[in-house]
């Protein structure tokens, strides 16, 4: 939810991830956290933020892969990766692509420090990449663009900032000034209890591709968490 890296002439109430780099190390991505941060958070009744609101429910649906894929990871050192990853399948891209990952000397965590940039890149040029920092306990950035068929498919700025019982976002994607068209989606997530969060999101489109130049679209968000069930 909220993530809008991708050229599209309509507000999509569904995520649209990028292809993440191949085999990123500990260090975190967006929404990923180390066990000790995470129970910080949770002792602090912290929500999380609305992208990662399904993660939990997500985390148990099945991976479809049909095919073969043959990884080669080498550590060259504590803070730079390299990865090498050759994929054939019928149903997600297939190829050889080349991976990249580095990891900075800010260590917030056991399992994160930062920043983190990491990307891939296959033969013909068409590149993913991605650049995370946190600044402190409660900001963190990430930017992501991807290149394909040499000129920018698409690009994305997200800013997360954490409270002690909520999480306030903005996302900033494909914003082109020259052609004044971009999407820009901001959210919203608040403890009510500790069981229960609820938030909301507020996804605003405009350019000339857009029906009257300009749209926005309001979502409502919530999650119960208990011992051995979630819902949202």
């Amino acid at each position: 939810m909220g993530n809008v890296l991708a050229s599209s002439s309509s507000i999509s109430p569904s995520p649209i991830p990028s292809p993440p780099p191949p085999n990123a190390p500990p260090p975190s991505t967006a929404g990923s956290l180390g066990p000790d941060e995470t129970e910080k958070l949770d002792s602090n009744h912290n929500p999380g933020s609305m992208e990662d609101l399904h993660k939990k429910c997500k985390e148990i649906f099945p991976v479809n892969f049909e095919g073969a894929k043959l990884m080669v990871n080498k550590g060259l050192s504590n803070h730079f990766q390299i990865s090498h990853t050759l994929s054939l399948s019928s149903i997600t891209p297939s190829g050889y692509r080349f991976g990249a990952t580095y990891v900075g000397t800010k260590q917030l965590s056991p399992a994160e420090a930062y920043p983190v940039l990491l990307g891939d890149i296959d033969p013909s040029g068409n590149l993913n990449a991605n650049i995370i920092h946190q600044f402190n306990k409660h900001l963190r950035t990430k930017f992501a663009a991807q290149i394909q068929d040499s000129r920018y498919l698409a690009s994305q700025l997200s800013a997360d900032f954490k409270g002690h019982d909520y999480t306030a976002s903005l996302t900033l994607g494909n914003i082109d000034v020259v052609n004044g068209s971009g999407i820009a989606v901001l959210h919203y997530l608040q403890s009510v209890t500790s069981k229960v969060a609820a938030g909301a999101e507020l996804a605003y489109q405009y350019g000339s591709q857009v029906p009257g130049s300009e749209m926005a679209v309001l979502s409502l968000a919530g999650r119960y968490t208990d011992e051995n069930c979630l819902y949202s």
